[in-house]
């Protein structure tokens, strides 16, 4: 791969090339599936899969905000084939990394010296690229295995022409809404992920209020870092579809997914509101001796107090039974607009938020819940679907990547099939002073 093209205009080619590859393959399908060839016939999965791969075969050449939008398919959602999914969560792992004379590069520049020269050993070929960077193995004098991320060229560039783009569909799309505020707070964040220096630091953050028994964290390496290249020790795991091909009994699964659900509850209970907000698979590893691993640290979200605050206000009305303070916190929230006659429109709203804290709020009425449950599965990707169809958006900007944690969360703990103990969890949210 050469350096990314930041140019929107050959950007936006290639986001028309995916779709006009897509298309071809239906009208391939139909006409294969109307002729009396049978060899030319082919089922809707088969029709799914292709076009999931053309599309990923041109974001993974885009890399940067693209190539989040692919992790985001890959959540379990139901508004995308699950063909879509398995192909989109490639870019959890791996897409095509740079060559090797442009990692050099990239190092010559940064440090004036090259790999070789900093590290006892380096391997060239990447073991792991994804949006923003590629991951290589390296060692250092004392033979201390390292991971040397180096952040592809021109990145920055391509963050800001992606989102150029993105505003102009989102217009096409969310007819009469200004949505300004939430592409400045995705702009904020994608760019402060390219800056390796704050990751380094958001590590060394992590491991000072989370680093336990249970949740292990890399050691940031700051002599051999710096804006565009992190290094930082090496965490032995296997990604989630790793592990479960693995087939791991429902023990070890409930231990995981345990881990991973206190984790982001200690997230809340964390006194500066700092929370992990890239939560896809890709960035965790489950470990050997039921450990959790992370390994993620560029996208960190800091929510304003005020913020969190009513988040979970509104859960507590919620599990409190108090349906008209649940209501009065989702007007404060500006989910919802009370007026002396709704509209059939906010009504939908109201029933949709509704019927989110129904099932969200479920989770925590048992002591022990099922998150292998289909019948959550089916409510929880139903009510994406009712939420796809008002095509409005509402409320804090903060919500953007406050939802990725959440459903990133639950797409994972699906996933895993994972029983959950959640009293004390419950605990942290009612006892919570807001």
């Amino acid at each position: 791969m050469k350096s990314i093209e930041g140019s929107a205009l050959i950007r936006s080619g290639r986001f028309a090339k995916a779709g006009m590859s897509a298309g071809s393959n239906y009208i391939k399908h139909y006409l294969g599936n109307s002729l009396p060839i049978k060899k030319l016939h082919q089922d809707k999965p088969t029709l799914n899969r292709k076009n999931a791969v053309s599309i990923f075969k041109e974001l993974s050449q885009l890399k940067g905000l693209p190539l989040k939008l692919a992790q985001g398919m890959s959540m379990d959602t139901g508004l995308l084939p699950i063909e879509f999914m398995e192909v989109m969560s490639s870019a959890q792992y791996s897409v095509p990394p740079m060559n090797r004379a442009l990692v050099r590069t990239q190092f010559k520049r940064n440090f004036n010296e090259y790999p070789e020269n900093l590290f006892q050993s380096f391997e060239y070929d990447a073991f792991a690229a994804a949006t923003i960077g590629q991951v290589h193995h390296a060692t250092n004098s004392n033979g201390v295995r390292l991971v040397v991320k180096v952040q592809y060229p021109n990145v920055r560039k391509s963050i800001y022409s992606d989102l150029k783009l993105l505003s102009f569909f989102g217009k096409q799309f969310f007819k009469g809404v200004n949505f300004e505020n939430y592409l400045d707070e995705v702009q904020s964040t994608l760019i402060e992920e390219t800056d390796y220096v704050k990751e380094g630091r958001n590590i060394q953050k992590f491991r000072d209020i989370f680093l336990s028994d249970e949740i292990i964290l890399p050691e940031y390496i700051e002599s051999s870092s710096n804006e565009q290249v992190l290094t930082m020790t090496f965490l032995e795991g296997d990604h989630l579809d790793q592990m479960l091909k693995k087939g791991p009994g429902q023990k070890i699964k409930n231990k995981y997914g345990q881990i991973m659900w206190n984790f982001f509850h200690e997230n809340i209970n964390s006194s500066n509101n700092t929370f992990h907000a890239d939560v896809h698979p890709g960035n965790f590893l489950f470990c050997e001796g039921g450990k959790l691993g992370v390994i993620d640290f560029g996208c960190i979200k800091v929510f304003p107090d005020q913020f969190i605050k009513s988040c979970i206000r509104l859960v507590q009305k919620h599990l409190n039974g108090s349906q008209q303070e649940f209501l009065n916190e989702l007007e404060y929230m500006g989910f919802i607009k009370k007026t002396s006659k709704q509209s059939e429109k906010e009504k939908k709203i109201q029933r949709l938020f509704s019927n989110l804290a129904k099932i969200l709020g479920s989770i925590y009425e048992k002591s022990i819940f099922d998150f292998g449950n289909k019948k959550f599965r089916e409510d929880l990707n139903h009510l994406f679907q009712n939420a796809i169809e008002i095509r409005e958006v509402r409320g804090s900007e903060q919500f953007i990547f406050f939802n990725r944690i959440t459903f990133g969360l639950m797409s994972i703990l699906m996933k895993l099939e994972a029983k959950i103990e959640t009293s004390e969890s419950r605990e942290i949210i009612l006892n919570t002073d807001c």
